[in-house]
């Protein structure tokens, strides 16, 4: 039997918004597109600043200054490159997978749009609720990732994206970042 293709169920929406969605629905091609593409991790951070600076447009509405929007996707942009490579390093040296770190940076960032879901759960759920769903389901997109740029199978794979995402809890309390 063959898996569910989203192209028939999603055929005019834009190839990066269909390959997003393909992403948060943990399937491999649009990982694999990400880490083979000559430029994926340029395309990877635009695909992070957009991610964050619609996460900002509530904040600016509400009176949040131009200027603080901006470093908020800065900040944005250096914690998936942080979190990048805390997946790499675990996945990569400790658990001896292959791949890149440019490879690896490509593929987490088509699974950063599932951050967009706090928008959406933000008016129906309480916010730490929703930052749990939303972290569960960030790991996720980390697994994938990790399984297609680092050749990891399940069960390193998941050891990369959580470890990952632990390594990047402890860091940005450490440096309160």
């Amino acid at each position: 039997m063959q898996p569910h293709s989203t192209k028939a169920v999603l055929p005019r929406l834009p190839g990066v918004i269909r390959h997003a969605i393909e992403a948060a629905l943990l399937r491999r091609n649009p990982y694999l597109r990400m880490v083979v593409a000559p430029d994926g991790v340029a395309d990877g951070a635009i695909v992070v600043a957009v991610v964050h600076a619609i996460l900002m447009i509530p904040y600016v509405l509400d009176g949040v200054g131009v200027l603080v929007a901006a470093r908020v996707v800065l900040y944005g942009m250096v914690a998936w490159i942080l979190l990048s490579g805390l997946v790499y390093l675990i996945g990569r040296h400790a658990l001896e997978g292959f791949g890149s770190f440019p490879g690896t940076m490509a593929a987490t960032s088509i699974g950063q749009p599932v951050l967009l879901t706090a928008l959406a759960l933000a008016p129906i759920m309480d916010p730490l609720q929703a930052l749990y769903v939303v972290s569960a389901w960030l790991v996720a997109t980390l697994w994938m990732a990790a399984r297609v740029a680092l050749e990891l199978d399940r069960g390193r794979a998941l050891i990369a994206a959580i470890g990952g995402w632990l390594a990047y809890l402890v860091v940005i309390s450490i440096f309160r970042i």
